[in-house]
């Protein structure tokens, strides 16, 4: 369950993991490549839910051509 503070949802990475059904170490690779953004309190990070909606609005960069 999402942790609330005001009215900020924020979102740890095992509770995005499952939400997206993606593992929790692409979530964690995607938070250090800065593809999404999120704080790490108290040795956990955590995602708000405007950046999640900000990662899903960003267009997917297009494969380079060699």
């Amino acid at each position: 369950m999402p942790k609330t503070i005001g009215d900020i949802r924020l979102y740890s990475v095992d509770e995005l993991s499952e939400l997206l059904s993606i593992q929790e170490t692409t979530i964690r690779k995607y938070l250090r490549d800065g593809k999404l953004k999120g704080r790490k309190l108290a040795k956990r990070w955590y995602v708000s839910e405007e950046s999640l909606a900000d990662y899903f609005r960003q267009q997917e960069s297009e494969p380079e051509e060699a």
